[in-house]
């Protein structure tokens, strides 16, 4: 990725990111404010400890090399980001245009199942208070947030394939096994109301919904 392709995509990235950025922070202060004392009982729900360090290395690397981009574009600076990442192949345009595109999917629908939940927590701190929700991108996959950020980190390697885009791919993974847990944690707070959601619903991508044919009564 030369920099005059870094020049295109950089500005379209560092806005998108800076949405995103801004959208959580007055939605999570909303969150706080209006956060209630009485918690939901969770039963005990194990996750191991290399899913969850694999989970969080790859989320925080990604938000740090989103946050370089914005950066480096910024100042001019793509070269030294590149130096950073230790970049192993220069992409052609066909490789790291649809990585860039994959990214910008994923922080819009990460700040669009965010704008959806809106004041409710995540599944794992949820309150008394929190309802299942099934609007926005939760009508037709039930973990968007994490498809988001499987899209980015892949979009981010397309874009650059190099060590630390490497390491983040571990997360895809990562967040595909903890759904496992959640979704259990979730079926002990709604019961049969997730069970029939979860049905009518993909994991991480829509299911084909079958059109009803009408038949005539003979």
């Amino acid at each position: 990725m030369n920099v005059l392709d870094f020049n295109v995509a950089g500005p379209v990235i560092c806005t998108l990111a800076s949405l995103d950025v801004i959208l959580h922070i007055i939605l999570d202060l909303k969150k706080i404010r209006g956060r209630h004392a009485s918690e939901f009982q969770q039963p005990d729900q194990y996750v191991p400890a290399v899913t969850m360090a694999a989970i969080a290395a790859s989320t925080l690397l990604a938000f740090i090399l989103v946050f370089a981009i914005s950066i480096a574009w910024l100042f001019s600076a793509s070269q030294l980001l590149f130096v950073w990442v230790v970049p192993i192949v220069d992409v052609p345009f066909p490789v790291w245009m649809p990585g860039a595109v994959l990214l910008c999917l994923g922080i819009l629908l990460h700040g669009w199942s965010r704008l959806a939940r809106r004041n409710m927590a995540s599944s794992w701190t949820m309150g008394m208070e929190h309802r299942l929700i099934q609007s926005g991108p939760y009508s037709r996959v039930r973990h968007p947030s994490y498809a988001a950020y499987m899209l980015s980190f892949l979009g981010l390697f397309l874009m650059v394939p190099s060590v630390v885009t490497l390491v983040i791919l571990v997360g895809i993974p990562g967040y595909y096994q903890v759904t496992g847990p959640e979704e259990e944690l979730l079926i002990s707070r709604f019961g049969d109301e997730y069970k029939q959601y979860a049905a009518q619903t993909g994991k991480f991508l829509p299911k084909c919904r079958k059109k009803q044919v009408i038949r005539p009564k003979p």
